[in-house]
């Protein structure tokens, strides 16, 4: 597989660039970014590790001339094949950019696979005629390397024995990576995305596609901060990273360090792949035989994210897990009891309880399942004893405690224990419909919009959701709130972006930020709303700051 090399100034294109061509039918794959051609010309000649490079004309320190000059003066045993890139016909720079050895020309308008492709396949059955076998050799021996120094790390953060049970003091080529750590002070740091929990969207995954762009941005974001780094994903829905700073930065320098990474990183994946980061950050350490230790640290603080919610980042200085929370807060016994006389009351037991277990702060979903266990063996108990089993209120063959420990946020746990609690008490009472309250439906819709109107949520969608009719629901909206339910969803979205327009965020951005794919669509009905349109209301916005 040739290695690729994307040179500009612009973090779009590059990202563009790595997404839209289908490198791996094309034998391809992108090893490498940089941001000018001075940063493309360190990688290149110290590493010599890349075949076909794309370089834009026009950057600053370096541009894609004086690039391909040194690279022609060095005389490197593997120099890149290049194709130049140029918002600009500037037919004169491309003359020169031939004859220092570029093999072909790419506009910036042409930026599609149409036109893209035939170029780079072209650059392509050039390098195989002058290098294929070299190249082979090359990949082989880097990616025997890669999967080796993996291998490694995952032993080490994740099993505290790793190092005695396969002898790694007498492995020399253990040794010589390990050289590379000494006097420096390295911060393990657990990377969870936050997706939806599993019981509310069985179908739900995070997709590989997704993955390969979580993980080019956060190699991209390292490559632009230059830290030694190493990165693993430790499972489907984990990454660690090993992130090395001077062993003379100070606690606070190296803290602020770490925030900045981090801040950044978050940014770039939510603006990108519109997902959210739980980080957790180790307590940094200079001895390798810490890394599980530290891991272990980190995994658990990102793992707060169960009680706390999505996309923080979290610190040893500033949060401590609850290891063992309070016991369960309400008698289960009276709750089953007005259950089962049809007193509404344990309604209110329910509710009362689950409030009382998310008021506890600083938990992970490991040391809260005792609590959350015994309520669904009380409930399995109740259901046995009148002759039922789970099969009558789960939808699934999954046995419930496993469908509980796949959970991400408490608050869809609690959600997802109320819904299976009241389809109980519909079983324990078969003469008699729960009608639930009105008021309380659409305060629950509502919610439930509040936090999900910028996909594109429709009123069958939450209809399904809540369990009740398209009909029922809107008739009952209208009722409580005085509007439709449509009306309220756009006034939420017209809000969120107007709010949006006062910043420098780009209008399509705002568009599918708020829910909208078609940017014209946004701008009509942002006008309808506010009497103008997106970009005038801008304008107006800027000149009253003035």
């Amino acid at each position: 597989m040739f290695r690729v090399m994307i040179v500009d100034d612009e973090p779009l294109v590059r990202l563009a660039m790595g997404a839209i061509i289908p490198w791996g039918d094309l034998d391809c794959e992108v090893v490498a970014e940089a941001a000018d051609g001075y940063e493309a010309w360190q990688r290149i000649s110290v590493h010599q590790d890349v075949d076909l490079m794309i370089v834009d004309m026009s950057m600053p320190i370096m541009d894609a001339l004086t690039l391909l000059s040194k690279l022609q003066e060095a005389n490197l045993t593997n120099p890149p094949l290049s194709i130049v890139l140029s918002a600009y016909s500037d037919f004169d720079f491309v003359r020169k950019a031939f004859l220092l050895g570029a093999v072909d020309y790419i506009m910036k308008a042409d930026l599609d696979p149409e036109h893209i492709i035939p170029v780079i396949e072209k650059a392509i059955s050039q390098i195989k005629e002058k290098t294929i076998s070299t190249a082979n050799l090359n990949k082989s021996n880097s990616e025997s390397d890669l999967k080796q120094r993996e291998t490694w790390l995952r032993g080490l953060l994740c099993d505290k024995d790793y190092i005695y049970s396969h002898n790694l003091t007498q492995d020399d080529s253990f040794q010589k990576w390990m050289l590379q750590f000494v006097n420096f002070q390295h911060v393990i740091i657990s990377v969870l995305p936050d997706i939806q929990s599993p019981a509310r969207n069985m179908a739900l995954q995070a997709g590989a596609e997704n993955q390969d762009h979580l993980v080019k941005i956060i190699k991209q974001g390292m490559e632009i901060v230059k830290h030694p780094y190493e990165l693993l994903q430790v499972q489907e829905e984990e990454y660690a990273f090993l992130l090395c700073f001077e062993s003379s930065t100070s606690y606070l320098n190296l803290r602020g360090r770490v925030m900045e990474l981090l801040d950044s990183l978050r940014n770039t994946v939510k603006n990108f792949l519109n997902v959210s980061l739980s980080i957790g950050v180790a307590d940094s350490c200079t001895d390798w035989k810490c890394w599980h230790l530290k891991y272990s640290q980190a995994s658990n603080l990102a793992s707060l994210r169960f009680s706390e919610g999505p996309g923080r980042v979290y610190y040893p200085e500033t949060v401590s897990i609850t290891e063992r929370p309070q016991l369960l807060p309400w008698d289960y016994t009276v709750m089953m009891f007005l259950m089962e006389k049809g007193d509404s009351l344990w309604q209110q037991q329910l509710h009362a309880g689950l409030s009382q277990l998310s008021e506890v702060p600083n938990v992970t979903l490991e040391s809260s399942l005792p609590i959350y266990e015994e309520l669904i063996w009380n409930i399995g108990a109740l259901l046995h004893a009148k002759g039922m089993n789970w099969t009558h209120v789960i939808e699934t063959r999954r046995r419930p405690y496993e469908i509980v420990e796949q959970f991400t946020f408490r608050e869809d746990l609690h959600e997802w224990i109320e819904k299976l609690v009241f389809r109980m008490a519909d079983l324990l009472h078969p003469d008699k419909i729960r009608e639930e309250n009105p008021q309380r439906l659409v305060e629950r819709v509502k919610r439930y919009v509040e936090k999900n109107y910028c996909t594109a949520i429709t009123l069958g969608q939450v209809s399904e959701w809540a369990q009740v009719t398209e009909s029922h629901l809107s008739k009952q909206f209208v009722k409580e709130t005085g509007e439709h339910f449509i009306e309220y969803v756009t006034k939420l979205r017209i809000n969120e972006a107007t709010r949006l327009i006062e910043t420098d965020m780009k209008m399509y951005e705002i568009a599918v930020k708020v829910g909208y794919e078609n940017p014209e669509h946004f701008s009509r009905v942002f006008k309808k709303y506010r009497g103008l349109s997106p970009q005038k209301y801008r304008d107006n916005y800027a000149r009253k700051k003035e």
